[in-house]
């Protein structure tokens, strides 16, 4: 009877580890909005699904042109698609801007979908 205790607690925790591993469109929305704020924007574009060097560059450009800035943000919902391969992330967001100083809070919807596995947010 022990070894059987033992066996399911040691099944238990491979599936809670692999669990906690994996990430979720939550997950990887905060990540992108923690690296905006932190004003790493080559890292913000590792969690879009955007894939040449030029795309790329055009959002940073758009993000510096316009002096966009995440003050604060707060991910309201999560909805997947029942083939689980795509995600709408619902966040609520404070940003300033090169024409907006004052702080704007609105709620945007990003679009995820799965690219090798993987969360990306839909640029």
């Amino acid at each position: 009877m022990k070894k059987l205790i033992v066996i399911l607690l040691a099944v238990a925790a491979v599936f809670g580890m692999t669990s906690c591993n994996s990430s979720s469109p939550s997950k990887v929305v905060t990540s992108y909005y923690k690296a905006l704020q932190a004003g790493d924007l080559e890292k913000a574009m590792t969690y879009t699904d955007l894939t040449s060097d030029e795309e790329i560059q055009k959002q940073i450009e758009k993000f510096n042109t316009f002096e966009i800035k995440v003050q604060n943000f707060e991910v309201v919902s999560e909805t997947i698609a029942d083939d689980g391969n795509s995600a709408v992330v619902e966040v609520k967001q404070t940003v300033t801007s090169a024409f907006n100083s004052e702080p704007k809070e609105d709620t945007k919807k990003l679009n995820l979908v799965k690219v090798d596995g993987k969360w990306k947010i839909h640029e």
